[in-house]
């Protein structure tokens, strides 16, 4: 063939050599992979908090209070409370206002009532009402109730308010509730400090 047949043979050679070898490299080469989603993982809602417990009283209130003030019963309010001593009932100034026919209205009562009661130590017994943060008010009946009126509805009563009173929190009480309070009384229909006797576990 000559000298340039066996050079384009060569060639030709050479580049079909290459093109295997390219061939080979590319069978090779690893497959590339899938790309992988990652999915974001859902997270659980945060649990509700709690609501805080309402404050509790540290004892239930009995059902039914005795009102009866008893010699014990006396004799244990002043040895505990001793500046007490000596201490006036309020249904016994109730049944002087009851008494003292020139009452007319709650003005000229509660005139009354400051004269026989201010400055000194009250027992009140009966239903609270009007209760709030710092106290609550006590009844006092200045007349007797008409003769035909069996329910006492009609009789004239105005109201003390008490407070700074040992004892006694609102969320232990219910309006109407019973309590024995045994209270300083500062005139013009006000009364403090005092002791609620049942809460403070006097009153037996």
């Amino acid at each position: 063939m000559g000298k340039f047949g066996s050079t384009r043979s060569g060639v030709i050679t050479g580049l079909i050599a290459a093109c295997a070898l390219l061939a080979c490299e590319e069978e090779k080469a690893p497959a590339p992979k899938p790309a992988v989603s990652v999915q974001p993982v859902p997270t659980a809602p945060a649990p509700p908090m709690p609501e805080a417990p309402k404050p509790k009283a540290d004892k239930e209130r009995p059902e039914k209070i005795d009102t009866t003030l008893t010699d014990a019963r006396r004799a244990a309010i002043e040895a505990k409370y001793t500046p007490t001593k000596g201490f006036l009932l309020a249904k016994d100034l109730e049944d002087k206002l009851k008494n003292n026919k020139s009452l007319k209205d709650q003005k000229t009562a509660l005139a009354a009532f400051d004269k026989l009661a201010k400055g000194k130590w009250v027992l009140f017994s009966g239903n609270a009402v009007n209760l709030t943060a710092q106290g609550f008010d006590m009844g006092i009946v200045y007349t007797k109730p008409l003769p035909q009126d069996t329910t006492g509805m009609s009789r004239q009563w105005f109201p003390v308010t008490v407070s700074d009173v040992e004892g006694y929190r609102q969320e232990a009480f219910k309006v109407g509730d019973m309590c024995v309070t045994l209270v300083k009384y500062a005139g013009g229909g006000k009364a403090s400090p005092g002791y609620e006797l049942v809460a403070t576990g006097v009153w037996q």
